[in-house]
């Protein structure tokens, strides 16, 4: 038969080194196990596990807004290359060109199927161009 007692077990507690006030009691176990200021594995977990989620949400969103470009109509994007190629031609000229803008109308005329070889070249010489520039 098992006896039951209500009184509390003691409770041993280890004692660390350091701190403010000198040494820092430590639950039973946890002595070592856990070094301060380190992140614990669950936290790490988390962490790559978000990370994992924004790269494949940043996949997702890229692979999308190819794909809706690619649904717009053939005289819409037609004209959405010439309106990116012109903008590069008259714009992108010279050191104090946008460059951020520059780079995403390159980009932009690389992702269109209607950019043909002569549009590509464009747009790779506009893309190294701000690698030089650097």
């Amino acid at each position: 038969m098992f006896r039951h007692s209500s009184a509390p077990h003691p409770v041993q507690l280890a004692v660390l080194p350091g701190g403010k006030g000198g040494d820092l009691p430590v639950a039973p176990g946890g002595a070592g196990r856990h070094e301060a200021g380190l992140p614990s594995r669950r936290h790490v977990g988390i962490a790559f596990g978000v990370a994992i989620l924004t790269a494949l949400l940043w996949a997702w969103s890229a692979l999308h807004d190819t794909r809706a470009m690619r649904n717009l109509p053939e005289a819409e994007r037609a004209a959405l290359c010439q309106r990116t190629r012109d903008n590069l031609r008259e714009i992108c000229q010279g050191r104090d060109r946008p460059r951020d803008f520059c780079r995403a109308q390159a980009t932009l005329l690389l992702d269109l199927p209607e950019c043909d070889a002569a549009c590509q070249g464009e747009a790779r010489q506009e893309l190294m161009a701000d690698y030089a520039v650097k």
